[in-house]
């Protein structure tokens, strides 16, 4: 690919111009004026890339700065690193897939190939378990995918009369995803999809229709990444790269609502309705990895593993990290499961679903595996190369720049502070967990042993200091561990060598550190609100100050067209109405613990809350967190479905008594003083 054309790839130019802008002001805050030490962000994304900007494709790629984490490179520093980068690839023939890019031009190939396969309505575009061919025996010949005539009638399934106006908006307000204004094409009723150029509809991000091996539109539509992976903040005309968030995470989707309409269509893939994706609107348990490793792809499992695998448990719902952190995070997943340069697990959901079998597919799954292989490292290009975005409202540039030092300085843990809580490595700051970011900082080898590891996040936080949830760190027990290393998506050619790309967190590999969270890298944290691994916690102001959280909360959702009052919306996501720039986050509602409706399973007096003392969790609760913590799937298929319209809003409501969704952690913030809190807050808008 040429120079000039490496910028403006595919239909998202909006995106690449918002990436071009931030690296070419990577010193500048939007907003409040000219750049200093303390204030600037590179907006995450890749440092490679960042590199090849206006340069031919024969240069050579400078170091990937996660590579430099390594044992002793943050001993005596401020920020702490331990975990650490493996390089999964030192044996391509090996592993059979193609290692890091050497040049900038094998990297924008990468970037060209991986843009595609997450590019909806591409020629290369891929689909949960389909890959990007939904005709070949390996992807079950499409069972994960769905035909345009029965999307055409989620309207009937809604309750409606007739087809409404404005179809494709109800769809991306029900199930929690915005409409890019990039093209993603659907046929409407009627209409054949190869002579109307993929259809006069649009489809919603976490959709897409797919092509035919020969490049014509099918009629068939897939799930994508998107509907995990990226939200709506905003609309593009509050500023650079708002609207659809690619790769921000979501924190609206609601995938179970989405399977359950579709059944009685008859989409195959609806079945895993009764398994439960989600229990609240706008998580996931898509790193449920105990499912997948009951399939090994190299020797049998073990007794012993079989059964912890069976007793590991349900892992609730989850947060989705920002894929914009990527290129600062050498290990992946809340709680550091895999290195970062792992591709395989991305692919998971796209894998050829015969491939997911391990060796129990046989051809079939290898053919899946193949195809993981060959495009699990140009997805993770693409994907790591993504920028947040700039903060979009006003910032106080004084009172940033006090954040900053507050940031990277504070010591939560002096002596006149009075932490209770167990002190961390690193100098007691923000930044000793989650990085360092202003140049003043950076540049100051007290802190990084050199400014190339800029705003790398790589410290896994023990429970007894982070004290968050621990239902995902406790569910990926020792035989999940064991297991998955002898899986495929473990890399066990890497096994027992110094770059072993199993499960991070086996005895053998992590020795003596604690089990815990991984502290992410915080560009564009004002976006990527709730927060905490399982979104607890609605704003960050409640991440700091832990005495304001509220055990029962629902954010507020957008408000219907004035003819369509029963219409389930999804939540608001206009900055005007619905943002807290002050607390930085989403407004939301209390809720009560009260009777709503019958058999309602989110708020249920005396089951899953207390009335009066909402902070405490009732008995039947805790006998069921008994049960989901030791006994796989318990958790999600105990679960009435969703089909009322109550129970739909009702699935809005975050409340933090029940399962893996406990609100609490991060309680040495409590030593701050709401001034400090301010500042900091002001300070992260610039990241």
């Amino acid at each position: 690919m040429s120079v000039e054309r490496m910028s403006f790839v595919g239909r998202r130019a909006p995106m690449r111009l918002v990436r071009g802008v931030s690296v070419m002001a990577m010193l500048a805050v939007p907003g409040v004026g000219a750049a200093n030490d303390l204030l600037g962000s590179s907006r995450g994304g890749s440092v490679q890339w960042d590199f090849c900007y206006g340069k031919p494709d024969s240069a050579v790629l400078p170091v990937d700065p996660r590579t430099l984490v390594q044992p002793g490179i943050s001993n005596g520093k401020a920020v702490h690193f331990n975990a650490y980068w493996k390089n999964c690839h030192v044996d391509p023939v090996a592993v059979k897939e193609v290692g890091a890019a050497k040049t900038c031009g094998e990297l924008r190939a990468r970037y060209t190939h991986g843009e595609g396969l997450l590019t909806n309505g591409h020629p290369g575009a891929g689909a949960l378990f389909t890959g990007t061919d939904y005709t070949v025996p390996e992807a079950a010949f499409g069972i994960a995918t769905f035909s345009a005539a029965q999307y055409n009638e989620l309207w009937r399934v809604w309750g409606f009369p007739f087809r409404p106006d404005n179809f494709d908006t109800l769809v991306a307000q029900r199930y929690g995803s915005g409409l890019s204004p990039a093209r993603n094409p659907y046929p409407l009723p009627g209409q054949f999809p190869n002579f109307s150029n993929g259809g006069s509809g649009q489809l919603p991000e976490m959709l897409t229709q797919l092509r035919n091996p020969d490049g014509s539109w099918s009629g068939r539509i897939g799930v994508t990444c998107h509907a995990c992976h990226s939200g709506v903040v905003g609309k593009p005309s509050d500023g650079p790269g708002l609207g659809v968030q690619v790769g921000g995470g979501s924190s609206l989707a609601d995938l179970d609502l989405f399977l359950s309409d579709l059944l009685p269509l008859g989409y195959p893939a609806s079945l895993a309705t009764f398994l439960n994706l989600n229990r609240t609107r706008g998580t996931n348990n898509a790193s449920d990895i105990n499912l997948a490793f009951l399939f090994p792809d190299e020797n049998l499992l073990t007794p012993s593993e079989v059964i912890g695998l069976i007793n590991s448990g349900s892992t609730a719902g989850m947060d989705t990290p920002a894929w914009w952190n990527m290129g600062h995070r050498p290990v992946k997943f809340v709680d550091g499961v895999f290195p970062m340069d792992a591709p395989r697990v991305d692919m998971v959901f796209y894998t050829p679903f015969i491939g997911l079998f391990g060796s129990a597919g046989g051809p079939l799954s290898e053919a899946g595996q193949d195809w993981m292989r060959e495009n699990g490292p140009p997805l993770n290009t693409w994907v790591e190369t993504l920028k947040s975005p700039p903060y979009p409202l006003p910032i106080n540039r004084t009172l940033a720049e006090q954040g900053a030092v507050l940031f990277h300085s504070l010591d939560m843990w002096a002596p006149e502070r009075n932490n209770v809580v167990p002190r961390p490595q690193g100098n007691g700051s923000c930044a000793s967990c989650h990085g360092a970011y202003s140049a003043r900082y950076v540049r100051d080898p007290s802190f990084l042993a050199t400014p190339a590891l800029e705003g790398m996040a790589s410290y896994i936080v023990p429970l007894r200091i982070i004290g968050t949830d621990p239902v995902r760190v406790n569910t990926n027990n020792a035989a999940v561990q064991s297991a998955g290393a002898k899986n495929f998506f473990g890399y066990p050619t890497t096994a027992g060598t110094d770059q072993d790309c199993g499960p991070q967190n086996q005895p053998h590999i992590r020795g003596d550190r604690e089990l815990g969270y991984l502290a992410p890298p915080l560009y564009g944290v004002w976006a990527t609100a709730p927060y905490l691994h399982n979104g607890s916690v609605p704003n960050v102001w409640e991440v700091l100050k832990p005495s304001d959280r509220k055990p029962i909360w629902r954010r507020v959702s957008t408000p219907p067209r004035w003819d369509q009052p029963l219409v389930v919306m999804g939540f608001d996501t206009d900055l005007q109405r619905a943002y807290d720039a002050t607390k930085l986050g989403w407004k939301y509602d209390t809720i009560p613990c009260r009777w709503r409706t019958p058999l309602n399973p989110t708020v249920s007096p005396y089951i899953n809350c207390q009335p009066g003392d909402e902070f405490r969790t009732p008995l039947a609760q805790e006998l069921m967190n008994v049960l989901f913590s030791n006994l796989i799937v318990s958790w999600n298929i105990l679960f009435p479905p969703t089909r009322t319209r109550q129970q739909i809003e009702d699935r809005k409501i975050f409340n933090s008594n029940a399962f893996g969704q406990d609100n609490g952690g991060h309680e040495f913030n409590a030593v701050l003083t709401d001034p400090e809190r301010l500042a900091i807050i002001e300070y992260l808008k610039t990241l």
